[in-house]
């Protein structure tokens, strides 16, 4: 697989067949994929791979439609577009029971009440517990020390204390937080932040006067809440990427639209203008 490609270049290449372009495609996004279904599913490798599979086949179909749906421009933006594609794709197939020793799961409405008046740090701590992370991924994700991390979790540990424990990054209720995740998705307002100015504040690059008021709106909005922490995620996930070689690749390749690459012509033949 190539590393010079850029991300400006990987999905341009895909609708246009390149080989190149799928390689680097499947070799950087088929493991963060499996990765991330591993946190949010109770299911083994191969049944994360195969709605992965079933994912591929959506973006290819009528000409790469689904494909050229998605986020063009910067890859942050487009590895928030595929974590939602994924959470959409695996919730229909996860049952509805819980471990019978895990606690309650929580809703939409008593995850709002949980967050309410925590200031914006304690609120992604929250979030990220409940979805699934342990204590120490959640402090790699937000990039945090465990002091700030453990003062945000004093409202879990009367119904959750359980998971305060816990070491491995596993969601204890799939379907009933996939379901929180998708309704904030579809939950936004007039006021709410872009995820191009969330990345511009990620980034740095926001003044006090945008960064200020878009806090505050985070702080009441689960709308804002899951698409600032699915960004940071993401961003983790970037940053322990682990891109499979060609050969773990290479049965995938046959699902996608890829063109035959011309054999090259020898010396000779070139010479003679063959």
């Amino acid at each position: 697989m190539s590393k010079l490609i850029i991300f400006q270049r990987i999905l341009p290449g895909c609708e246009e067949g390149s080989p190149e372009a799928w390689r680097a495609f499947l070799g950087n996004y088929t493991p963060m994929a499996v990765e991330f279904l591993g946190v949010y599913t109770p299911w083994d490798a191969e049944a994360r791979l195969a709605v992965w599979r079933e994912l591929l086949s959506e973006f290819c179909a009528n000409d790469c439609a689904g494909l050229k749906g998605l986020p063009h421009q910067s890859e942050r933006e487009f590895l928030v577009a595929l974590r939602a594609f994924l959470q959409d794709r695996a919730a229909p197939n996860l049952e509805a029971r819980q471990d019978a020793a895990a606690p309650a799961a929580p809703n939409s409405e008593s995850l709002t009440a949980l967050l309410n008046g925590l200031p914006v740090v304690h609120q992604e701590v929250v979030f990220l517990t409940l979805a699934g992370y342990s204590q120490k991924t959640v402090e790699k994700i937000l990039r945090t020390t465990p002091t700030v991390a453990g003062e945000g979790l004093g409202r879990l540990r009367a119904s959750y204390a359980a998971m305060l424990e816990r070491t491995d990054d596993r969601c204890l209720w799939p379907g009933a937080w996939m379901g929180i995740c998708a309704a904030a998705r579809t939950g936004a307002g007039k006021d709410c932040t872009p995820l191009r100015q969330f990345i511009r504040m990620l980034d740095g690059q926001a003044s006090w006067y945008d960064k200020s008021p878009a806090e505050e709106h985070r702080a009441k909005c689960l709308h804002c809440l899951e698409l600032w922490t699915s960004l940071l995620e993401v961003v983790a996930w970037d940053r322990t990427r682990q891109p499979w070689p060609d050969e773990r690749i290479e049965p995938l390749l046959a699902l996608v639209p890829v063109r035959k690459e011309k054999p090259k012509s020898s010396l000779l033949a070139r010479m003679l203008g063959k």
